[in-house]
Protein backbone atom coordinates (compact mmCIF):
# COMPACT_ATOMS: atom_id res chain seq x y z
CA UNK A 1 0.00 0.00 0.00
CA UNK A 2 1.49 3.31 -1.13
CA UNK A 3 0.03 6.54 -2.45
CA UNK A 4 2.77 6.81 -5.08
CA UNK A 5 2.12 4.84 -8.27
CA UNK A 6 5.85 4.51 -8.93
CA UNK A 7 6.48 2.94 -5.52
CA UNK A 8 3.56 0.53 -5.93
CA UNK A 9 5.02 -0.54 -9.27
CA UNK A 10 8.50 -0.99 -7.78
CA UNK A 11 7.18 -3.11 -4.90
CA UNK A 12 5.13 -5.20 -7.32
CA UNK A 13 8.15 -5.77 -9.58
CA UNK A 14 10.35 -6.70 -6.60
CA UNK A 15 7.79 -9.26 -5.40
CA UNK A 16 7.61 -10.78 -8.87
CA UNK A 17 11.41 -10.87 -9.11
CA UNK A 18 11.72 -12.47 -5.68
CA UNK A 19 9.19 -15.12 -6.65
CA UNK A 20 11.02 -15.84 -9.89
CA UNK A 21 14.42 -16.12 -8.16
CA UNK A 22 13.08 -18.33 -5.36
CA UNK A 23 10.64 -20.35 -7.48
CA UNK A 24 7.58 -19.01 -5.65
CA UNK A 25 4.27 -17.56 -6.79
CA UNK A 26 2.40 -14.74 -5.08
CA UNK A 27 -1.01 -13.13 -5.45
CA UNK A 28 -0.31 -9.41 -5.26
CA UNK A 29 -2.76 -6.53 -4.76
CA UNK A 30 -1.88 -2.83 -4.78
CA UNK A 31 -3.77 -0.13 -2.90
CA UNK A 32 -3.29 3.67 -3.20
CA UNK A 33 -4.64 4.44 0.30
CA UNK A 34 -5.17 2.84 3.67
CA UNK A 35 -8.89 3.44 3.37
CA UNK A 36 -9.02 1.43 0.12
CA UNK A 37 -7.26 -1.49 1.81
CA UNK A 38 -9.44 -1.36 4.91
CA UNK A 39 -12.63 -1.29 2.84
CA UNK A 40 -11.82 -4.78 1.52
CA UNK A 41 -9.77 -6.27 4.34
CA UNK A 42 -10.90 -9.44 6.08
CA UNK A 43 -9.07 -11.69 8.52
CA UNK A 44 -6.81 -14.05 6.62
CA UNK A 45 -7.15 -11.96 3.47
CA UNK A 46 -3.37 -11.54 3.16
CA UNK A 47 -0.24 -13.15 4.57
CA UNK A 48 2.02 -10.07 4.30
CA UNK A 49 1.29 -6.34 4.13
CA UNK A 50 3.77 -3.66 3.10
CA UNK A 51 2.41 -0.32 4.30
CA UNK A 52 3.73 3.15 3.58
CA UNK A 53 3.84 5.11 6.84
CA UNK A 54 3.07 8.57 5.45
CA UNK A 55 -0.22 8.46 3.58
CA UNK A 56 -3.07 10.89 2.91
CA UNK A 57 -6.22 10.00 4.83
CA UNK A 58 -5.63 6.98 7.06
CA UNK A 59 -1.85 6.68 7.30
CA UNK A 60 0.12 3.46 7.47
CA UNK A 61 0.24 3.25 11.28
CA UNK A 62 -3.49 3.84 11.69
CA UNK A 63 -4.17 1.35 8.90
CA UNK A 64 -2.03 -1.22 10.71
CA UNK A 65 -3.85 -0.59 14.00
CA UNK A 66 -7.21 -1.20 12.35
CA UNK A 67 -5.91 -4.30 10.58
CA UNK A 68 -4.63 -5.64 13.90
CA UNK A 69 -8.12 -5.17 15.32
CA UNK A 70 -9.39 -7.95 13.05
CA UNK A 71 -6.24 -9.91 12.17
CA UNK A 72 -3.45 -10.68 14.63
CA UNK A 73 -1.70 -13.14 12.31
CA UNK A 74 -0.86 -11.11 9.20
CA UNK A 75 2.80 -10.06 8.90
CA UNK A 76 3.18 -6.28 8.60
CA UNK A 77 6.24 -4.39 7.34
CA UNK A 78 6.48 -0.62 6.90
CA UNK A 79 7.96 1.34 4.03
CA UNK A 80 9.04 4.83 5.10
CA UNK A 81 11.15 7.84 4.16
CA UNK A 82 12.38 8.27 7.72
CA UNK A 83 13.64 5.43 9.91
CA UNK A 84 12.40 6.99 13.16
CA UNK A 85 8.80 6.39 12.09
CA UNK A 86 9.46 2.67 12.09
CA UNK A 87 9.90 2.61 15.87
CA UNK A 88 6.16 3.08 16.21
CA UNK A 89 5.71 -0.13 14.29
CA UNK A 90 6.22 -2.07 17.49
CA UNK A 91 2.78 -0.88 18.57
CA UNK A 92 1.25 -3.09 15.90
CA UNK A 93 3.81 -5.92 16.03
CA UNK A 94 5.39 -4.94 12.72
CA UNK A 95 8.08 -7.35 11.56
CA UNK A 96 10.39 -4.76 10.03
CA UNK A 97 10.68 -1.59 8.00
CA UNK A 98 12.27 -0.61 4.69
CA UNK A 99 13.64 2.89 4.19
CA UNK A 100 13.16 4.63 0.85
CA UNK A 101 14.76 4.85 -1.68
CA UNK A 102 14.14 1.15 -1.97
CA UNK A 103 16.84 -1.21 -3.24
CA UNK A 104 16.11 -4.78 -4.27
CA UNK A 105 18.88 -6.06 -1.97
CA UNK A 106 17.20 -4.51 1.08
CA UNK A 107 13.78 -5.67 -0.07
CA UNK A 108 15.03 -9.24 -0.52
CA UNK A 109 16.41 -9.38 3.03
CA UNK A 110 13.26 -7.95 4.60
CA UNK A 111 10.91 -10.05 2.48
CA UNK A 112 12.76 -13.23 3.45
CA UNK A 113 12.28 -12.33 7.11
CA UNK A 114 8.59 -11.55 6.51
CA UNK A 115 8.11 -14.95 4.87
CA UNK A 116 9.58 -16.67 7.91
CA UNK A 117 7.17 -14.86 10.17
CA UNK A 118 4.14 -15.51 8.01
CA UNK A 119 1.65 -17.81 9.68
CA UNK A 120 1.40 -20.98 7.66
CA UNK A 121 4.79 -20.62 5.96
CA UNK A 122 5.58 -24.15 7.08
CA UNK A 123 2.60 -25.33 5.03
CA UNK A 124 3.86 -23.85 1.77
CA UNK A 125 4.82 -26.55 -0.69
CA UNK A 126 7.82 -27.27 -2.86
CA UNK A 127 7.91 -29.69 -5.76
CA UNK A 128 10.80 -32.15 -5.89
CA UNK A 129 11.89 -34.22 -8.88
CA UNK A 130 12.25 -37.59 -7.12
CA UNK A 131 13.37 -40.74 -8.92
CA UNK A 132 9.72 -41.88 -8.78
CA UNK A 133 8.38 -38.69 -10.32
CA UNK A 134 7.42 -35.21 -9.16
CA UNK A 135 6.32 -35.01 -5.53
CA UNK A 136 5.16 -32.06 -3.45
CA UNK A 137 6.16 -31.54 0.18
CA UNK A 138 5.06 -28.97 2.72
CA UNK A 139 8.25 -27.23 3.76
CA UNK A 140 7.47 -27.99 7.39
CA UNK A 141 7.47 -31.72 6.58
CA UNK A 142 11.10 -31.71 5.43
CA UNK A 143 13.60 -32.46 8.21
CA UNK A 144 16.84 -32.23 6.26
CA UNK A 145 18.41 -32.90 2.88
CA UNK A 146 21.41 -35.18 2.49
CA UNK A 147 23.77 -35.74 -0.43
CA UNK A 148 24.34 -39.47 -0.94
CA UNK A 149 25.85 -41.16 -4.01
CA UNK A 150 25.23 -38.10 -6.19
CA UNK A 151 21.54 -37.97 -5.22
CA UNK A 152 19.62 -35.79 -2.78
CA UNK A 153 17.89 -37.66 0.02
CA UNK A 154 14.90 -35.73 1.38
CA UNK A 155 14.26 -36.86 4.96
CA UNK A 156 10.62 -36.03 5.71
CA UNK A 157 7.75 -36.85 8.05
CA UNK A 158 6.59 -39.49 5.56
CA UNK A 159 9.97 -41.10 4.97
CA UNK A 160 13.08 -40.66 2.83
CA UNK A 161 12.84 -39.73 -0.85
CA UNK A 162 15.65 -39.86 -3.41
CA UNK A 163 15.80 -36.96 -5.84
CA UNK A 164 17.93 -35.45 -8.54
CA UNK A 165 19.39 -32.00 -8.23
CA UNK A 166 21.90 -29.74 -6.52
CA UNK A 167 22.00 -29.24 -2.74
CA UNK A 168 23.21 -25.68 -3.35
CA UNK A 169 20.12 -24.93 -5.42
CA UNK A 170 17.73 -26.66 -2.98
CA UNK A 171 19.24 -24.91 0.05
CA UNK A 172 18.89 -21.53 -1.69
CA UNK A 173 15.31 -22.33 -2.66
CA UNK A 174 14.36 -23.34 0.91
CA UNK A 175 16.28 -20.58 2.68
CA UNK A 176 13.24 -18.28 3.02
CA UNK A 177 11.48 -21.06 4.96
CA UNK A 178 14.19 -21.46 7.57
CA UNK A 179 16.60 -23.94 6.00
CA UNK A 180 20.39 -23.62 6.07
CA UNK A 181 23.51 -25.46 4.95
CA UNK A 182 25.40 -27.06 7.83
CA UNK A 183 27.84 -29.20 5.84
CA UNK A 184 28.82 -29.84 2.22
CA UNK A 185 26.40 -32.80 2.34
CA UNK A 186 23.56 -31.45 4.49
CA UNK A 187 20.95 -28.70 4.66
CA UNK A 188 18.54 -28.68 7.62
CA UNK A 189 15.23 -27.24 8.74
CA UNK A 190 16.31 -24.78 11.44
CA UNK A 191 13.02 -25.02 13.32
CA UNK A 192 13.69 -28.73 13.98
CA UNK A 193 17.09 -28.23 15.62
CA UNK A 194 16.96 -29.19 19.30
CA UNK A 195 20.70 -29.26 20.09
CA UNK A 196 23.41 -27.23 18.37
CA UNK A 197 27.13 -27.14 19.14
CA UNK A 198 30.34 -26.51 17.24
CA UNK A 199 30.72 -29.97 15.72
CA UNK A 200 27.21 -31.42 15.39
CA UNK A 201 23.52 -30.81 15.92
CA UNK A 202 20.32 -32.72 16.53
CA UNK A 203 17.63 -32.26 13.86
CA UNK A 204 14.31 -34.07 14.36
CA UNK A 205 16.06 -36.67 16.53
CA UNK A 206 18.97 -37.31 14.14
CA UNK A 207 22.52 -36.21 14.93
CA UNK A 208 24.22 -34.54 11.96
CA UNK A 209 27.75 -33.14 11.54
CA UNK A 210 28.46 -29.42 11.29
CA UNK A 211 31.18 -28.71 8.74
CA UNK A 212 33.98 -26.42 9.84
CA UNK A 213 33.44 -24.15 6.83
CA UNK A 214 29.75 -23.72 7.76
CA UNK A 215 30.06 -23.31 11.53
CA UNK A 216 30.11 -19.51 11.75
CA UNK A 217 27.49 -18.88 9.06
CA UNK A 218 25.21 -21.53 10.58
CA UNK A 219 25.35 -19.95 14.03
CA UNK A 220 24.60 -16.51 12.58
CA UNK A 221 21.73 -17.87 10.50
CA UNK A 222 20.30 -19.82 13.42
CA UNK A 223 20.38 -16.79 15.72
CA UNK A 224 18.81 -14.68 12.97
CA UNK A 225 16.11 -17.31 12.52
CA UNK A 226 15.35 -17.42 16.24
CA UNK A 227 15.07 -13.63 16.30
CA UNK A 228 12.73 -13.48 13.32
CA UNK A 229 10.53 -16.32 14.64
CA UNK A 230 9.75 -14.62 17.95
Amino acid sequence: MDDEQEMRDIMHDYCVRYGREHDLQFDIDRYPTGDALLAEYRRGHYDILFLDVEMPGTDGLDTARQVRGVDDAVTIAFVTNMAQYAIKGYEVAASDYIVKPLSYFDFELKFTKALRLTKGHAEMTVTVDTVDGLRSFATGEIHYIEVLDHYLMFHTDAGVYKARGSINKQAKHLEPYGFARIHKSYAVNLRLITVLNTSNLDCAGTQLPVGRAYKNSLMQEYLRFLGSAR
